[in-house]
């Protein structure tokens, strides 16, 4: 082994053909597949929070419309009464729901496959960081959200503080990936070293994402820092800097001046 080199497991270094999957929707078969049974987490249930409190300001019932929504479709589970719920994922549920779209997301237009609707809630929880063009995906939910909806858009933080004292060492940050096949440059098994990547394309800082979100011409009403792992420091800091926290939410919605004007169509 080269000096310096380290091991980065089994799948990166096999050779074989099927070592990556061949389609876009074979690697994210493959990567639900590796992650087994997904649990609520602290992101998700503060994401709920938020659409309850939407739904509550509106006074009566809400579509929600919940992009990357998993093959569990996790949050459909935990909608108020009368509210309609649309999930859509590039692979298609394993349990029933009402409504779903499969849809590539990094090939299809939202705005085309829902035309002529609009939603008062769009989920879209760590998707962003999962395709080419963030433009053409923020686009489209400009275009599928109602009036007075709001989207709840998720991602992590490339300038998370450990990410900063990780890069002083040499070390590749979280969240960030360099191959298809194993995480790359993390040193230390512990760090996700060999691990194999998730599809992220396009990781953001906070202030990045707030560039994207303006010259969208989005408005931000709240954003809301969030702790993917149970460390105490990073509930403090999810408490005092986005800049530092390990991912966001940020709570937008149309401006005045801008809005389509559509109202909610359901489903």
């Amino acid at each position: 082994m080269a000096a310096g080199a380290s091991d980065v497991g089994p799948r990166a270094d096999t050779g074989r053909s099927d070592a990556t999957p061949s389609t876009v929707g074979a690697f994210y078969r493959d990567f639900y597949a590796r992650s087994g049974s997904l649990k609520l987490n602290p992101r998700m249930r503060r994401m709920l929070r938020l659409y309850a409190k939407h739904r509550k300001a509106l006074g009566r019932p809400v579509s929600v419309l919940d992009v990357g929504s998993g093959p569990e479709v996790i949050l459909s589970r935990y909608l108020l009464d009368g509210d309609s719920y649309t999930g859509c994922d590039i692979v298609p549920p394993v349990v029933p729901v009402n409504e779903f779209a499969q849809v590539d997301l990094n090939e299809d237009d939202l705005s085309c496959r829902f035309h002529g609707r609009a939603f008062d809630v769009i989920f879209c929880g760590e998707v962003i960081e999962h395709v080419f063009s963030p433009d053409a995906l923020l686009e489209s939910l400009k275009a599928l959200l109602s009036a007075d909806g709001v989207l709840l858009l998720s991602t992590p933080n490339l300038a998370y503080w450990a990410n900063r004292l990780l890069l002083l060492a040499g070390i590749s940050p979280l969240f960030l990936e360099n191959s298809s096949r194993a995480k790359l440059g993390r040193r230390l098994k512990a760090l996700g070293q060999g691990n194999t990547t998730e599809g992220h394309l396009r990781v953001f800082t906070h202030r990045a994402m707030l560039d994207l979100l303006s010259l969208q011409r989005l408005e931000v009403l709240a954003i809301h820092s969030y702790p993917p792992w149970r460390f105490p420091i990073d509930d403090l800091v999810c408490r005092f800097s986005h800049h530092l926290a390990p991912g966001n939410i940020y709570q937008v919605r149309l401006p005045a001046s801008t809005s389509s004007g559509l109202a909610s169509t359901g489903v």
